[in-house]
């Protein structure tokens, strides 16, 4: 049974400054699960995929809805094992990350959701992870953002437009974000 520590950034999203040069985490948001002594674990839920929901139905021979579209780059680690964010909280194997979001990493949870509604999930593949202190030290550099989590944002709000939308919850204007000499 999954089971994670809330801290003063978990539950919560990270939010990629411009400057953030790295290709895995340019203009990404992340929900962040999990953050404490033995560092951070967070799953990128606005990076598309290449990989069809169809294909990981067919995989594991669950008939999916039409119209499910991609799975997501949930991060650079593990990218072959599946995260499923959901709205259900009467899947198998899942825990409440927060208001409207439940996590399952169960295969038990790929059929109810894949067979359901594709507005109610999103399956990420892999997840990003921070050693003990790395994360503190990037958000005191000014390499994220952190705000509210969201299910509407999780959810409802199409990939290309999360970024902005999440910054614009924290009442910034994405266009009075210098976008040059940040971590690289």
């Amino acid at each position: 049974m999954l089971r994670f520590v809330i801290s003063e950034l978990a539950p919560g999203f990270l939010i990629a400054v411009p400057q953030m040069n790295d290709p895995t985490f340019s203009r990404a948001v992340v929900l962040l699960v999990e953050h404490n002594d033995e560092g951070a674990m967070g799953i990128v839920f606005n990076r598309p995929g290449e990989i069809t929901i169809g294909d990981v139905g067919r995989a594991h021979g669950i008939t999916v809805n039409r119209g499910a579209g991609t799975t997501f780059n949930g991060g650079p680690v593990q990218t072959d094992r599946g995260f499923l964010l959901h709205r259900r909280d009467d899947v198998p194997e899942s825990v409440r990350i927060a208001e409207g979001i439940w996590l399952s990493v169960s295969t038990d949870s790929l059929r109810p959701l894949l067979a359901g509604d594709p507005a109610l999930y999103r399956l990420c593949l892999g997840y990003a992870g921070w050693g003990p202190g790395q994360l503190e030290k990037e958000v005191m550099v000014g390499g994220w953002l952190s705000g509210n989590c969201s299910a509407a944002r999780v959810f409802e709000t199409p990939a290309d437009k999360v970024w902005d939308l999440a910054i614009r919850d924290l009442g910034v204007d994405p266009a009075f974000l210098v976008p040059s000499g940040g971590p690289q």
